[in-house]
């Protein structure tokens, strides 16, 4: 278990240095605008819109998780490495310059569909069922110290080097967790190779599954929400705290900072807490944090609570960040404990392409509303979505599927 942990960490801070630094080079390198700054940044997301249900059909063909991880971090490290190379060469600029980036965006995505797929796919093999929700919440963990190390680590080396030549650090760290893969040992085989069928009818009978059971379908619409909430906060949250308060970018980056220490004490402890509380509790408790950090920040954006600003966003972010983290952990084993492991894949597949799918969709939509409305009337919109979220929470089954071991 402590290589599948590492390599969740390590691959998380590589990912985080290189998609953080994406804009920073196409600004500073290619003096690119906003507009090529948002595609460059919904190219990862959009990746699992489109390609998680596909790849999730060829990880139950395949049946290779780590073999899948691998290959997934070696791609990322031979991209990573290939930009830095471009821009050795002098090819980081211009019309090619932007070219070579979108492509390594693209790049990125794709193996992040791959090596989420492989995850989904070798958790439930390396322990028994009752231990599943434990390692999601030790991954996401991993995942999220991982994320908040990786901004750490790129202020420093950009005070020392050239920014396309911090993309080195990315490879180090995509090759460290390709080594790490290594040493995971499943502590039980995949399913027997199944008949051969199209892909169309795989993934048609995966998603079938998906929505097959009340619990998993309800968990999964409730996930959506969330995450449209999320994607909804992070593109409105900017421009209040830096627009509309007035807030300097320093207090704003040490809001973040607090994000991301409450979202990794909210991983850390979201397994046991769904544990002693039981799922529908959790859930709502989280929607419910959601729902007052919005509230929180319309107050705060329209000057009606006393004291700095600052103080309120900081709290609206570590509720936030943690509700997050707890909401993904908490209902994570739910699939794996109840889906046929042939089609596992497929069904988890089914499932990032909702969950994750929703979040470019979200971004566009808010960023859209928010220009037209103003930033202030489409918090409202934010506000619904995080009240939404537990309507499907508070329409859970009572009884045998709803006990807190769930």
């Amino acid at each position: 278990m402590q290589w599948f942990t590492a390599t969740a960490a390590v691959e998380s801070v590589g990912d985080s240095l290189a998609r953080s630094l994406l804009p920073i080079v196409a600004v500073s390198v290619l003096g690119a605008g906003t507009a090529t700054v948002g595609v460059l940044n919904s190219l990862g997301l959009g990746a699992f819109l489109l390609l998680a249900l596909p790849v999730g059909v060829l990880a139950d063909c395949w049946s290779a998780p780590v073999s899948m991880m691998t290959v997934s971090s070696l791609v990322r490290a031979g991209a990573t490495l290939g930009v830095v190379a471009a821009w050795a060469a002098g090819q980081l600029s211009g019309a090619v310059g932007l070219m070579l980036l979108l492509a390594f965006a693209l790049t990125i995505g794709i193996a992040d569909v791959v090596f989420t797929a492989g995850q989904g796919l070798l958790v439930p093999r390396l322990v028994e069922p009752e231990e599943i929700r434990g390692v999601f919440g030790r991954m996401q963990t991993a995942t999220q110290a991982g994320g908040a190390i990786g901004p750490l680590v790129l202020s420093g080396l950009l005070a020392l080097l050239a920014a396309p030549l911090v993309w080195v650090a990315s490879t180090v760290m995509y090759l460290v967790s390709a080594a790490a893969q290594r040493g995971i040992a499943p502590l039980r085989p995949g399913p027997p190779p199944q008949p051969r069928v199209s892909m169309w009818a795989m993934a048609r009978a995966g998603t079938g599954q998906l929505f097959a059971h009340p619990l998993l379908a309800r968990i999964t619409v409730a996930n959506v929400l969330n995450n449209a909430a999320v994607m909804a906060a992070n593109t409105l949250l900017p421009v209040i705290a830096l627009t509309v308060l007035g807030l300097a970018p320093a207090v704003y980056a040490g809001i973040g900072v607090v994000g991301a220490l409450a979202g990794i004490a909210g991983a850390m402890t979201a397994s046991t807490i769904t544990a002693r509380l039981g799922l529908r509790i959790t859930r709502l408790a989280s929607s419910a944090a959601m729902t007052l950090g919005a509230v929180l920040v319309m107050l705060t954006a329209t000057q009606t609570l006393p004291g700095p600003p600052a103080a309120w966003l900081a709290l609206q972010s570590a509720l936030a960040a943690s509700a997050t983290a707890v909401a993904m952990v908490a209902g994570s084993d739910l699939a794996p404990r109840l889906v046929d492991p042939e089609r596992l894949g497929t069904v988890l597949g089914a499932q990032r392409t909702l969950v994750l799918g929703i979040m470019p969709v979200a971004a566009v939509t808010t960023g859209l509303l928010g220009s037209t409305l103003g930033t202030i009337t489409t918090t409202w919109v934010w506000l619904v979505l995080a009240v939404t979220s537990a309507v499907p929470i508070l329409t859970l089954p009572r009884g045998e599927e709803s006990r807190p071991e769930l």
